[in-house]
């Protein structure tokens, strides 16, 4: 019974892990396709100024240009110059200018793996000591090689796999981030906080793009003209001419109704005793429908 109960144990155990895994992975890949979607809407470059944004203090000045290679699946030209002194006395000292070319075996990659693999190469790097990166040291991280390092103790030689190579040979992030020694949580927490924000922005952006009607409807642009009665915006407010057709349409009077025919100024004109439009403040009104009207008394 004990060894039937141990067994029973282990299966719930390992059907547990195998959910949690997969969730993960669900979780992972709800998040990239989110970002895929967000660069489909907002524009390739908004997405990609994220991304550099996020991994900056990693990658630095290159930050742009490596999520764009990775991205586009082209090569990465990174250059340095270094300038040491001169080993002849009073000689000029030597500029040196290396150029480092990482290749993404992967190909073109979409806007969420470019991410995973900035995300995994930086932990991957963290955990040797090294948040500032060369263009070697990413080379090795991302496509395979090796990483010299000296400290008080000695020198020691880190052979690198490579997180892209990994990918290109059809491994699962989760089986990649297992080869490293870490969880995709993080990963999936740093891209779901990236996703909010750039939807956050657009919402913020649409908001601003335009005036509220009467109706609670959106013009489409800050400079919009009139607001009908109907809460729709007609004409642009720098022209300062509305034109409407219909009572649902024009110029709003006293009485809440909207006259006929079109309105041509740059304010609705004067309104009458009985509640219909009387022309225009700025110029003349002609209608299709009621065209000027007149009441027992008029008002402004």
């Amino acid at each position: 019974m004990k060894v039937r109960a141990m067994v029973l144990t282990a299966g719930l155990l390992v059907g547990t892990a195998a959910l949690a895994c997969a969730q993960t992975n669900t979780d992972l890949n709800n998040e990239a396709t989110r970002m895929n979607s967000l660069a489909s809407s907002q524009g390739d470059g908004k997405v990609i100024g994220k991304i550099s944004g996020d991994f900056n203090s990693f990658l630095g000045s290159d930050a742009n240009a490596v999520v764009t290679g990775l991205r586009n699946g082209t090569p990465i030209n990174l250059t340095r110059t270094t300038t040491t002194t001169s080993s002849t006395p009073g000689g000029a000292p030597i500029t040196t200018t290396t150029t480092t070319t990482i290749t993404p075996p992967t190909g073109q990659m979409g806007h969420g793996n470019v991410y995973i693999s900035l995300a995994l190469a930086k932990y991957q790097l963290s955990t040797m000591g090294i948040t500032e990166p060369t263009p070697q040291q990413l080379q090795a991280a991302l496509t395979g090689g090796t990483i010299t390092q000296t400290t008080a103790t000695g020198t020691t030689t880190t052979t690198m796999q490579g997180i892209l190579t990994m990918r290109s040979e059809k491994m699962g992030w989760g089986k990649i981030a297992q080869e490293l020694g870490t969880k995709l949580g993080p990963v999936i927490s740093g891209m779901k906080s990236a996703n909010h924000q750039l939807a956050s922005a657009a919402t913020a952006s649409s908001k601003q793009s335009g005036v509220t009607g009467a109706s609670g409807q959106s013009s489409g642009s800050s400079k919009s003209g009139i607001v009908s009665g109907s809460g729709k915006s007609h004409g642009n407010s720098d022209q300062g001419m509305s034109s409407a057709k219909g009572s649902g349409s024009g110029i709003v009077t006293a009485s809440g109704r909207s006259s006929g025919g079109h309105a041509y100024g740059r304010s609705g004109g004067m309104v009458t005793g009985s509640g219909h439009g009387g022309g225009s403040a700025g110029g003349a009104a002609s209608g299709a429908g009621n065209g000027a009207a007149h009441g027992k008394g008029s008002g402004k």
